[in-house]
């Protein structure tokens, strides 16, 4: 299955030009900015080399996907006993990119007006599996938030069931048809889990149920580095230094982050977007994002309808698929400092491990990761109950990162023909203030169905290559604002100042929904109080 088109044919060339591990001129430059040395390349290939071990031990194996698979078809077999349901798994499971440590999202889909009835009934199901060894149900417990949600743990994983959540199914979509489109070798899905790792272990900033970034809004973040730098990327840890580098000199205050670029928050509702400054195009063009805003569209409640435009936080990220929606608004106002602060401390960090002599690069970049190796390196993983392969022994557990398009938007699609689903569409849409109804109207993000055959669904990408848009140059901007009226103006970034000051050593929570240790970063006067814990992190 190849997605076609110009896009298709701009990345295909775009890989063939950048897939071998050498580091380009523009790379090598960029990271000599700010008077720092450049970094040779040799020294690139080393690290990179490296780094695909460390990622050949915390990114998924077959292994885990079979066990955390049983537990969805579990948890399947209990529900779908009632007619009228049906259950997907989203996120980061289907999407292969989860860390051992990371849970198992699910929605159930109930008929209209069943939900509340349906809560009930499914949290009496889990308590009575409570006590029978073969999956070991323990934990079972209802949150009343705005999202409803029924927690547990199933063999010793976490497990989140909702219930009529299709914004994560259309996100799936959108992050799988992305990966397949840049290739490389899953590029964009090994710099995820190699970002998640860094953040979840290391610096501790992943975990939107304890105020920081979510894990979509991180997989959104790295999308708009790999969309920038495309040309200039080596691998995995290439994107993760750029990551880090650009963010952490970031000017959040005055900006927000989109797919087309930064936008000036006080332009907003218009998603005004500076062109990159790196002269090159993006390989995701508008078009692209806009097309995607229509095979995916997702109902939206009346919960979320409250505000009339883009909530501005403290970190700002626009949803690609919904421009209403602020991806950062998980971050505190006590934890944005915290935030800036791990970006430009962890810069600073791998930029003097790349700058050592070669023979040193490989073992300081172990240190590095030294929380995630000491966890998921020893031959343990919280996600499998026998021994895995350890890390330094020169071999690997098997491991496959491709990822089921083909059914993702089958059950997509089976959803959208679903009667609930159009009554709920029709409901958003009449909810929905007088610029936003005409935004759905413009983008198709109304009550718009897309068709189920695969002839067609080529046919809406022929021509929506970047290399069809105007090509963004530097010194004027490329824009878009809500009614996806196109514009060009002039912006400018300005950098945040590096805090120097050290990392907390906390140790890691048992699951990815307990991201993040209640020991929190004290920050007083710029400067960061170390927690004193201990870095022996327990195996399961």
């Amino acid at each position: 299955y190849t997605l076609m088109g110009d896009n298709q044919k701009r990345l295909s060339s775009v890989s063939s030009s950048s897939s071998h591990l050498s580091c380009s001129p523009s790379l090598t430059t960029a990271q000599a900015e700010g008077g720092s040395p450049m970094i040779a390349e040799e020294s690139w290939m080393i690290a990179e080399e490296r780094a695909h071990e460390i990622l050949s031990i915390i990114q998924p194996f077959y292994v885990s996907d079979r066990n955390r698979n049983e537990i969805i078809d579990y948890v399947r077999a209990l529900i779908k006993s009632h007619d009228g349901i049906e259950v997907f798994s989203f996120g980061s499971v289907p999407l292969k990119t989860y860390l051992p440590d990371g849970d198992i999202d699910m929605t159930v889909i109930t008929k209209q007006d069943m939900e509340d009835k349906f809560f009930e009934k499914m949290y009496n199901t889990l308590k009575s599996e409570e006590g029978k060894p073969e999956f070991d149900v323990t934990d079972v417990k209802f949150i009343p938030a705005q999202v409803k949600v029924i927690k547990c743990n199933i063999r010793n994983i976490a497990v989140d069931i909702s219930f009529n959540q299709m914004a994560g199914l259309c996100a799936l979509c959108f992050l799988e048809q992305v990966d397949q489109l840049f290739g490389r070798d899953h590029l964009f899905k090994r710099s995820i889990i190699l970002i998640k790792a860094w953040c979840y272990y290391e610096s501790r900033i992943l975990g939107a149920n304890m105020g920081l970034f979510s894990t979509y809004a991180l997989s959104i973040l790295v999308l708009y580095i790999i969309n920038l730098f495309h040309s200039s990327l080596s691998g995995p840890l290439s994107v993760l230094y750029k990551f880090l580098d650009y963010y952490g000199s970031f000017d959040w205050s005055n900006y927000c982050i989109s797919l087309s670029g930064p936008v000036p928050i006080s332009r907003l509702p218009e998603l005004m977007a500076a062109s990159p400054e790196n002269r090159q195009e993006l390989l995701l063009d508008q078009k692209f994002v806009r097309d995607c805003v229509k095979l995916y569209p997702a109902p939206t409640k009346s919960v979320e309808t409250n505000g009339l435009e883009f909530p501005i936080k403290q970190l700002n990220i626009v949803d690609p698929l919904k421009y209403s929606n602020n991806l950062g608004k998980s971050v505190t106002i006590g934890n944005v400092k915290r935030v800036k602060h791990a970006f430009t401390l962890g810069a600073r960090k791998l930029r003097d491990v790349l700058s050592l002599p070669c023979e040193t690069i490989g073992w300081r970049l172990e240190k590095y990761f030294g929380n995630a190796l000491e966890r998921n390196g020893k031959g343990q993983r919280q996600d499998v109950k026998d021994p895995v392969t350890a890390f330094g022994t020169g071999r690997s557990e098997l491991s496959d990162l491709s990822g089921d398009f083909e059914g993702y938007y089958g059950r997509l699609v089976s959803y959208q023909n679903n009667e609930f689903y159009r009554r709920a569409m029709n409901a958003s849409t009449s909810m929905q203030p007088n610029g936003f109804q005409n935004m759905g109207k413009r983008r198709g993000t109304g009550t718009y169905i897309p068709d189920m055959s695969q002839q067609l669904y080529h046919a809406r990408f022929r021509g929506s290559g970047a290399g069809n848009s105007a090509a963004h140059h530097i010194g004027a901007s490329s824009s878009c604002n809500l009614s996806g009226e196109v514009s060009t103006s002039s912006a400018s970034i300005k950098g945040e100042e590096c805090v120097n000051s050290e990392p907390c050593q906390s140790s890691p929570p048992e699951n990815i929904g307990d991201s993040i240790s209640s020991r929190t970063l004290e920050m007083e006067n710029g400067k960061e109080e170390e927690s004193k814990t201990s870095q022996k992190l327990k195996s399961s």
